[in-house]
């Protein structure tokens, strides 16, 4: 278990590294105060590290790795782990094109491809224009969003077909610049049209001869995969083969990169982490407390305003039923109830959804299916709880069997409608192009409000008056 540092250690921490940075100048600092500046990082685990660098105000982080990049650009980029990545991306938007460029290239390139994703365009083009041309024509390729080309590595050993042992052995001799991002348990080979040819398991490097042919050891059950495949059929390949990476190829059979299961794990947990937050109401599945205050605003009220339009013209079909309240106010204790029981058969709905649609067992085009399924499912919930609902009605109502005929009616049809709209409205929203996680829930607590809000004024008018 990771410990936190206690708050008054972390305030001192965070006070001598303001001190350290407040006090340079615009000009080049002294080198005491850099070396000052990396004892001080240096002399703290990796926790406090993370603590003590997100606790930096945006124009101070800015300070700081202009001074780390003085002092090690490496070390610069190693410090750049402890931020989440759109925290890297407002660093490197408050830096020189160039800075920002250096640092980029000593990232593992699918965490470089992630922030520069993140930078504003005009900026973007600014640090491209300063990476390698190689490295630049990369990061300009777009891949389609939790795909395996969205979270492949580039770095990886590629040999020609033809290539000996020996190639191999005076290339890990002579290498050595970022060998530690570099995938080092297969040596993947390209035929003569620079087609995936398959990949060696570095082992069966060790006792072979230095004139035997890279061809001659390959594995052929190393299954490899399409950029555009999605993160759950990945997780279902890597379930099925005992590889922990495996190589990823172009439309034309062309390795591009590589998927690592650890990498693939962390992007499940990412997703499901933004799909959490995005069911909650944050735009884009992400937000901290760091993050300016306006774009925060902003993001919410994005979320919040749409669904005040929609609880209005939920709330509109009381008005139209205004005469039947005036005559039975009891029933307004009762509204309410049977929307949000409603509601939360519905949200049971949209849940199952999008777990489906997650993990590919759902098509957007599978609405019959889903009705299907969920039709006895909303009759059986809307008939017990329609009596449970009926029952306690009665405690309340001076009328003996009218009042709680009303409520349990009104709570079967709308549950029967509420089960089949929730476990639609995700494909439907999916099939437009949209996220289901964020925009199902409010358009359902929409529908459902209103569906019980009529039905329990539409038969209270018709039975009890």
């Amino acid at each position: 278990m990771i410990e936190s540092y206690p708050l008054e250690t972390m305030d001192i921490l965070n006070a001598k590294l303001d001190a350290l940075l407040n006090d340079q100048s615009s000009t080049s600092p002294p080198a005491d105060t850099e070396r000052q500046i990396k004892a001080l990082i240096d002399a703290e685990p990796p926790s406090h590290i993370s603590q003590l660098l997100r606790g930096l105000s945006l124009e101070n982080a800015a300070r700081f790795w202009r001074l780390s990049a003085n002092i090690d650009s490496v070390w610069a980029a190693d410090l750049l782990d402890h931020l989440p990545d759109f925290h890297i991306a407002a660093l490197l938007a408050e830096l020189t094109p160039a800075l920002a460029a250096a640092l980029l290239c000593e990232m593992e390139s699918d965490d470089r491809h992630d922030v520069v994703s993140l930078l504003p365009l005009e900026q973007r083009e600014g640090v491209l224009a300063h990476l390698p041309r190689e490295m630049a024509a990369a990061l300009r390729q777009t891949f389609s969003p939790n795909s395996a080309g969205d979270i492949m590595k580039t770095e990886m050993l590629r040999f020609e077909q033809k290539a000996k042992v020996a190639d191999v052995v005076e290339l890990l001799r002579t290498f050595t610049a970022h060998i530690e991002h570099v995938e080092q348990r297969y040596v993947y080979l390209y035929d003569q049209r620079h087609r995936f040819a398959g990949a060696v398991p570095l082992r069966h490097l060790l006792l072979a001869d230095g004139q035997r042919s890279l061809a001659s050891l390959v594995d052929p059950n190393v299954p490899s995969v399409v950029a555009s495949m999605a993160l759950s059929a990945l997780k279902s390949e890597f379930d099925h083969v005992r590889y922990s990476v495996l190589p990823v190829l172009d439309t034309e059979g062309r390795q591009i990169g590589i998927i690592d299961y650890q990498d693939l794990q962390e992007a499940l947990f990412e997703q499901a982490e933004r799909e959490l937050m995005e069911q909650g109401g944050i735009l884009g599945g992400e937000e901290l407390r760091s993050m300016a205050l306006w774009p925060r605003i902003f993001r919410r009220l994005a979320f919040i305003l749409p669904s005040v339009a929609l609880s209005y013209a939920a709330v509109s079909v009381i008005a139209l039923y205004e005469p039947v309240l005036d005559e039975l106010v009891i029933l307004a204790a009762f509204l309410p109830l049977v929307a949000n029981l409603s509601g939360a058969a519905g949200n049971q709905a949209v849940a199952v959804s999008i777990r489906e649609l997650s993990v590919d067992r759902l098509t957007p085009r599978s609405i019959g299916y889903v009705i299907w399924k969920e039709l006895p499912i909303g009759i059986c919930v809307g008939v017990f709880v329609g009596v449970i609902l009926g029952l306690l009605s009665m405690l309340r109502s001076n009328e003996p069997m009218l009042l709680p005929l009303v409520v349990g009616v009104a709570y079967a049809v709308s549950s029967v409608l509420a089960v089949m709209l929730g476990g639609c409205l995700p494909l439907v929203i999916k099939r437009a192009g949209m996220d289901p996680a964020m925009l199902a829930s409010p358009v359902l607590t929409t529908l459902t409000d209103a569906i019980a809000f009529f039905f329990v004024l539409f038969i209270a008018q018709g039975v009890l008056l």
